[in-house]
């Protein structure tokens, strides 16, 4: 294509403005108004719209979910602060409370199932709150940036579920446990599952799982089955979770649900087995 001299060359979207530039997609003579600023040289509005809507969106996520490099993040500055006001709360008649909503198995076994969720919001005491704490902001945030609110959410309500029933089909019927434990050994799982798929480095992710269930293992007061269950679901759900981030379209939100409910109803027909049955607590 050809076009007059640069002197007496018009702009094709004004034919009355002289042409400054040349657009480098379409080769069309551009003026000023029309000129945008491309990786090299200068480009029309029009084909910057029209590449626009060709172009997927990209959203910016804080240092891409990488672990120690995350800033705390919406719905874990929520749980901690959930979690604090409920210590505070109870301080007055911390041990009535956690006999009243902690995870006694055969209770639950009784009908009263809410306290496979209201166990993992209570905290024995302000060194087993700070610990839980520090820890889910070390964890939770980069997992919430790579899953999204909603399915960050999920994991953890899920394996707070998880690690409750996993006390309760494994561990004594008598027992009492409370703590966010579970659910935060859920963010391990799923946080190592995820940046496995990303292949991020596993190194420092793999040292605070083995030296937080070595801990569980070497403190007989911890309750290391509820550790282990919420590490399991965490890891599972997120790892379904993950199949659908890079889609948009409804199907892919009725298997995030269908698969929040499955999870669900399982941990829920676990639940019918008598406590004890399966004790490894001895």
């Amino acid at each position: 294509m050809t076009y007059p001299d640069a002197a007496t060359r018009v702009c094709y979207r004004h034919p009355g403005r002289v042409a400054g530039a040349v657009c480098r997609r379409c080769e069309r003579p551009i003026c000023t108004e029309c000129m945008r600023s491309a990786p090299v040289g200068w480009q029309c509005s029009e084909c910057v719209r029209r590449d626009s809507r060709r172009s997927p969106v990209v959203r910016w996520r804080p240092s891409e979910g990488r672990l120690g490099a995350t800033r705390l993040t919406p719905v874990v500055i929520a749980l901690i602060a959930i979690n604090v006001i409920v210590y505070l709360a109870t301080s007055g008649n911390r041990t009535s409370i956690e006999l009243r909503f902690g995870v006694v198995p055969y209770l639950i076994h009784q009908g009263q199932w809410y306290r496979l969720l209201t166990g993992a919001f209570l905290h024995v005491n302000v060194t087993h709150l700070l610990f839980n704490m520090f820890t889910l902001a070390i964890i939770g945030s980069p997992t919430e940036v790579l899953l999204g609110r909603t399915r960050f959410l999920g994991t953890y309500l899920l394996a707070g579920l998880g690690g409750s029933v996993a006390s309760y089909l494994f561990g004594a019927p008598n027992i009492d446990a409370v703590g966010a434990s579970g659910a935060i050994f859920g963010l391990f799982g799923a946080y190592f599952v995820l940046a496995r798929r990303r292949r991020f480095d596993l190194r420092t992710v793999s040292i605070l799982i083995a030296i937080n269930l070595v801990i569980s293992f070497a403190d007989p007061g911890i309750d290391w089955l509820g550790h282990l269950g919420g590490l399991v679901i965490g890891a599972v759900v997120a790892w379904a979770f993950d199949q659908t981030l890079d889609g948009r379209a409804p199907a892919y939100r009725l298997l995030e649900v269908l698969t929040a409910g499955a999870t669900l109803g399982i941990l829920a027909l676990l639940v019918l087995v008598p406590p004890g049955q399966l004790n490894l607590m001895g």
